[in-house]
C-alpha cells in the first residue's frame, strides 16, 4: 500500500490535518507519527485537536453543532494531500474521517468559512460555558437617519420606498439595508446654486448604525458607502461645486463616483475622520476610488486601506509634510490614536491580504494573523456584548475567517478549539488565561 504524503502547497494546518487523518485510518508511518507528536507538543490547539477527534462522542456532538460546514468539500481538500492506494472505505468510516478532518481545520485555525450556506438552519447551540443568553444572534441591517430638520427615522424597521423629502431630495429605502438619495428634478440647477450661495445653510443628514448594526447608502453624487457596526456618516443633501465632503466615525467602506459634469471635473471627494468626541483624526482626499477607513476609538490606529484608485491621507494640525501620504492600491495608512506614543506619526505599509481589510463588507470576520483582543473587540461591536479579561491574555494568533451570519456561541466554540477559554459573568464574556 502506498501511503506517501504529498507535501506540495500544504500549509501547517493542512499538514497536521493530513497526518491526523492518516492516524485515524491507521495508515500512519512511524516517522509521520513522530511528526504528529511533535506538532501536538508545539501548541495547545494541536494537542486538543488530536484529543477531540479521538473522542468519538465529543466529536459527533461538536459536529452536530457545526454540521452546516461543507464536510465533503473539506474531505476533498484534505484527502488531496494524502496519496493513498487502498480498498474502498465504508461510508460510515468515510463520513467520520472527513468530518474529523474538517474539525481539525477548525481547531487549527485555518478554515475560511466560505462554504457555509447563506442562511444557517435554526437550531439551539450549546457550549460548555454558555447560559441560554449566550446564543446571541449576529448583527443585522439597523440604522438611524437624522434629517436636517431634526426628524429621526428608524430606517431598519421602515418599509421599502420613499421615507422623506429633504431639501429637494427624495430619501428612498431601495431594499433592506440600503438607502438612496434621488433628486426630485425640480429646478435642480437653480437649487444647487442656491445652496452654494448660502453655504452655511446647506442641510446635512446623518446615518448612524448601532452596535450590532450595518447599513449602506448611496450619496447624492452617486458614491456608495457601507457602514459597519457603531459607525456614522454625516453628509450634505447637495454637494457644492468646489468639493464633496463627508464626515465619518467608526468604520466605513467607500466606492466614490467619478464626476461626469464638466463644470465639476476637478471636484475632490474628502472624508473627514472624527473620534466619538468630534475631534478630527484624519482627512482622506479622493478622486474616484474604493477604500476602507477604520477609526474605532478602542483600536490602536486609524487605518485607511486602498483597494484601487488613489487617495491622499493627512493628519490634521500636524503642520509637516511627513504627515501627508499618497496611497497606491494595496497600501494602508496607519495613524496612531491619541494616547499612543508619537500619536501624529503616520506610517504607510503594503497590505499582503486585501481581502482581510475588506472582509466585514463582504460578510466575514477576518481572523488572519489576528490576536485574541482584536477579535474580541470585533465581536463586541457586531454582537453587542461586553468583553472582559482575567489574568494574562493568551498570546495566540489565528487564521481564516468566520461568517458574520453565525451565532455568537459558534464563534466562541471555534475560538475555544483554538486554545482560548471563556467564562460568563452577568452576561459578560470573560477571556481566561
Amino acid at each position: 500500500m502506498d501511503t506517501a504524503m504529498n507535501f506540495s502547497d500544504m500549509d501547517d494546518a493542512d499538514y497536521f490535518a493530513a497526518l491526523l487523518l492518516k492516524q485515524l485510518r491507521q495508515e500512519i508511518t512511524d516517522e509521520e507519527l513522530q511528526y504528529l507528536e511533535a506538532w501536538k507538543a508545539s501548541h495547545p490547539s494541536f494537542a486538543q485537536a488530536s484529543e477531540s477527534v479521538n473522542d468519538s462522542e465529543r466529536l459527533l456532538a461538536d459536529l452536530q453543532d457545526m454540521k452546516q460546514i461543507d464536510m465533503e468539500g473539506w474531505w476533498q481538500k484534505i484527502s488531496a494531500q494524502v496519496e493513498i492506494t487502498k480498498k474502498p472505505v465504508p461510508f460510515y468510516r468515510r463520513w467520520y474521517a472527513y468530518a474529523a478532518a474538517a474539525m481539525v481545520l477548525l481547531i487549527a485555525g485555518a478554515v475560511t468559512w466560505q462554504y457555509w450556506p447563506a442562511e444557517k438552519p435554526a437550531q439551539a447551540e450549546t457550549t460548555p460555558f454558555e447560559p441560554a443568553s449566550l446564543n446571541m444572534s449576529p448583527g443585522g441591517n439597523k440604522a438611524i437617519l437624522t434629517l436636517a430638520n431634526g426628524r429621526v427615522i428608524d430606517v431598519g424597521n421602515a418599509d421599502t420606498g420613499k421615507l422623506a423629502l429633504d431639501a429637494n431630495r427624495n430619501v428612498i429605502k431601495v431594499q433592506d439595508g440600503a438607502l438612496k438619495y434621488e433628486s426630485t428634478g425640480f429646478h435642480e440647477r437653480a437649487d444647487q446654486q442656491l445652496w452654494a450661495a448660502w453655504n452655511l445653510l446647506t442641510p446635512y443628514n446623518k446615518l448612524s448604525t448601532p452596535r450590532g448594526g450595518q447599513y449602506s447608502l448611496e450619496l447624492p453624487d452617486g458614491s456608495k458607502v457601507w457602514l459597519n457596526a457603531a459607525s456614522s456618516i454625516t453628509f450634505p443633501t447637495h454637494f457644492l461645486a468646489r468639493e464633496r465632503r463627508v464626515t465619518i466615525t467608526g468604520e466605513v467602506y467607500f466606492e466614490v463616483a467619478a464626476v461626469t459634469d464638466a463644470d465639476k471635473a476637478n471636484t475632490p471627494f474628502i472624508v473627514t475622520v472624527e473620534d466619538p468626541a468630534g475631534k478630527d483624526l484624519a482627512n482622506v482626499e479622493v478622486l474616484g476610488t474604493r477604500f476602507n477607513i477604520m477609526a474605532y476609538g478602542d483600536e490602536q490606529a486609524v487605518k485607511t486601506t486602498l483597494l484601487n484608485g488613489k487617495v491622499k491621507v493627512s493628519v490634521p494640525h500636524a503642520g509637516t509634510a511627513a504627515n501627508t501620504a499618497l496611497l497606491m492600491p494595496g497600501q494602508q495608512a496607519l495613524i496612531p490614536q491619541a494616547g499612543n506614543s508619537n500619536s501624529n506619526a503616520m506610517k504607510v505599509i503594503d497590505v499582503d491580504d486585501l481581502e482581510a481589510a475588506f472582509a466585514w463588507k463582504n460578510g466575514y470576520i477576518s481572523l488572519k494573523d489576528t490576536d485574541i483582543r482584536s477579535i474580541m473587540r470585533i465581536l463586541s461591536r457586531w454582537y453587542n456584548v461586553e468583553i472582559g479579561y482575567e489574568g494574562k491574555t493568551p498570546d495566540y494568533r489565528f487564521g481564516g475567517a468566520i461568517s458574520r451570519k453565525v451565532n455568537l456561541s459558534t464563534v466562541l466554540k471555534t475560538l475555544e478549539y483554538g486554545g482560548v477559554h471563556f467564562k460568563i459573568e452577568n452576561n459578560k464574556i470573560i477571556v481566561l488565561p
